[in-house]
């Protein structure tokens, strides 16, 4: 036979308080696993509705920006036509607050700007993806944009290579390529892509979704409120969307698509320093078209 365990009062006492401690103790934590659940489920709730409301950041931004520069002093009262021509440096403000609201999302996400763009770090292989991206997008971008233009007006209008200030257009020429290529892609494909698949598991759909918003922005660039100059900005860029939505569900590396489109829009800005140096091209240019 076992002896009996005798237990005193006072120790009874002093098992009975380390019980109850390790009780409530065992309370609080599963108090604070509870809220933390709680939480998360509510941070991806609010994470899915953004990740869907983003892709129409710029497009909204575009829009205010738009209607914000038609009332400033000098265009008040006027068409929006007579503040078309400063698309460029309104480009490089939406730009900004694009790259910045990125910079916001990924820290919020523990990510850095450098993970948006997947780069791959053989560079034999980014050097031969760049020498097919490069003609490719200008192909397209060149191609769609006279395809379109004609097949919706019959003529080129001359909308976004209008004369400027040379101060302006020398800043234009500077900031618009080097901010765009960090605010565009990475936004639509870089960001929103990924959240979206994550999300619905679809990979068409999350690459789809956000280049249809990324097609409407230029249909406010400039914001003219003109049925042909929506449509017809909408349509130029869905071939060379089309073509980077099947790159990037193919190879996930954005470099080489954000070199391609900085030169695209390289060659626009371009244009519009040569005009506004020289009137007399634009005036050709203008007598060209019908517009």
């Amino acid at each position: 036979m076992f002896p009996l365990l005798y237990i005193d009062s006072s120790t009874r006492f002093v098992y009975y308080g380390i019980v109850q401690k390790v009780r409530k103790i065992h309370k609080n934590v599963d108090y604070f696993i509870y809220k933390r659940g709680v939480l998360m489920n509510k941070n991806n709730r609010y994470h899915s509705i953004v990740i869907f409301i983003v892709p129409a950041l710029r497009t909204t931004l575009f829009i205010a920006a738009g209607i914000l520069l038609g009332n400033l002093p000098p265009f008040r009262g006027r068409n929006l036509r007579d503040a078309s021509s400063w698309w460029g440096l309104l480009c490089v403000v939406v730009n900004i607050i694009t790259i910045i609201i990125l910079l916001i999302l990924t820290k919020r996400d523990g990510k850095t700007f450098k993970d948006l763009i997947n780069h791959n770090p053989d560079k034999k292989k980014t050097l031969k993806e760049i020498k097919i991206a490069i003609p490719m997008m200008l192909l397209l971008g060149i191609g769609g944009l006279w395809g379109f233009s004609y097949l919706v007006y019959g003529y080129m209008p001359v909308t976004n290579t209008q004369p400027l200030p040379i101060w302006a257009a020398i800043l234009v020429l500077i900031l618009l390529p080097i901010t765009i290529v960090f605010a565009e892609i990475p936004l639509y494909l870089g960001y929103c892509a990924p959240g979206i698949k994550n999300i619905t598991k679809n990979e068409v759909l999350s690459i789809a979704y956000p280049l249809f918003f990324y097609a409407l922005q230029h249909s406010f660039i400039p914001l003219l409120f003109d049925y042909k100059h929506i449509l017809s900005r909408f349509l130029v860029f869905i071939p060379l969307l089309a073509i980077i939505g099947i790159w990037y569900y193919k190879k996930k590396d954005l470099l080489p698509l954000m070199i391609g489109h900085g030169l695209l829009d390289t060659l626009t800005v371009i244009q519009i320093l040569l005009v506004s140096i020289y009137p007399s091209i634009y005036e050709m240019m203008r007598s060209a078209s019908v517009g």
